[in-house]
C-alpha cells in the first residue's frame, strides 16, 4: 500500500518523481538578489504616486547581475532600516553605501564604480557662514545628522558633539527650518538642497569650515547574504562595466555624468 501511495503522489506531482528535474527550477527561483532603494536625488529617485524607482545605480546593478544570471528584487526603504538589514542579511545589496572600517565587519563592498569628490559640508542659516571656522566650533552647536550615514572618522566617533538624528533628508531639512538644531552636516549636497527647495526654503548657506572628502561609489553587500558566494563574480562584472565605459554611458543617459566627478 505504501508503494502504491508513493506512486500516486508521483503521478500527481511529476516534479517529485525525479528530483534531478526539479533542481534547475529551484535554482532559477533562488537566483534573485534582494536590494533596497531609497529616495536620494539626483542619483536615486522614488515616485511615491507610481511606486517607480529611477536611477542609474538601479540600471547598473541589474545589468551586472544579469551578466552572472541573477535578477534583482527591489524594495523601497529608508537607509537606516537598510543598514540594519545589511547586518542581519535580510537584504543582499544596498546602493551608495559609504565604506569605512566599522562597516567592513558585516558589509562587503562591490566596486567602486566611481571615485567622487564629496566634501563634508555644514549647512547654516544665511549670514551665519562664519559661525563654523574650524572643527572646534562645532562643540558650541547642535548638529543635525542623518541616521546611518558615515561622515568622517573624527566626527563619527566624537561623543562630545551634540548630534540630533533624523531619518532622511526631508525630515532633517524640516527640523532645520523649525530651529531644532544650529547646523546640518551634509554628505549629499544635491539631496539636501532638493529637500529644502521642495519645502520652499532658501535662506541657507554653508559654513566656511568643511572637511575635504573623496569617496568611492560602492554597492554594499551583506556578508550574511545567502548569495554571498557570488560576490567576486558580481564585483568583476561591475568593474568590467566601469573599465569599458558602460557606467558612464548609463549615467549619461540620465544626464548625470557630473555625479561621477
Amino acid at each position: 500500500m505504501l508503494i502504491i501511495a508513493a506512486s500516486l503522489i508521483s503521478i500527481a506531482n511529476p516534479a517529485m518523481s525525479n528530483p534531478l528535474t526539479a533542481q534547475p527550477e529551484q535554482r532559477n527561483i533562488l537566483k534573485v538578489l534582494k536590494a533596497d532603494f531609497r529616495h536620494r536625488p539626483p542619483e536615486m529617485l522614488f515616485d511615491e504616486r507610481n511606486n517607480q524607482m529611477l536611477s542609474p545605480l538601479k540600471d547598473i546593478l541589474e545589468e551586472a547581475a544579469a551578466k552572472i544570471g541573477y535578477s534583482i528584487l527591489w524594495t523601497h526603504r529608508p537607509f537606516a532600516r537598510s543598514y540594519e538589514e545589511l547586518r542581519t542579511g535580510d537584504v543582499d545589496i544596498v546602493p551608495r553605501t559609504v565604506r569605512n572600517q566599522e562597516r567592513e565587519e558585516f558589509i562587503a563592498f562591490l566596486g567602486p564604480i566611481a571615485e567622487q569628490n564629496r566634501n563634508i559640508l555644514f549647512l547654516v542659516k544665511l549670514g551665519e557662514e562664519s559661525k563654523i571656522l574650524s572643527y572646534e566650533d562645532l562643540y558650541n552647536l547642535t548638529i543635525g545628522t542623518k541616521r546611518g550615514t558615515a561622515y568622517f572618522d573624527r566626527f563619527n566617533q566624537d561623543i562630545m558633539l551634540q548630534k540630533i538624528e533624523s531619518v532622511d533628508d526631508k525630515n532633517m531639512a524640516q527640523m532645520f527650518i523649525n530651529g531644532r538644531f544650529d547646523t546640518m552636516v551634509i554628505l549629499d549636497r544635491s539631496a539636501i538642497e532638493i529637500a529644502l527647495e521642495q519645502l520652499g526654503y532658501n535662506k541657507y548657506s554653508y559654513a566656511h569650515y568643511y572637511y575635504p572628502n573623496e569617496i568611492g561609489n560602492y554597492f554594499g553587500m551583506s556578508r550574511k547574504s545567502p548569495h554571498f558566494h557570488i560576490f567576486d563574480d558580481l564585483n568583476q562584472a561591475l568593474l568590467e562595466m566601469r573599465a569599458s565605459g558602460r557606467i558612464k554611458e548609463i549615467y549619461a543617459a540620465y544626464n548625470l555624468l557630473s555625479e561621477l566627478e
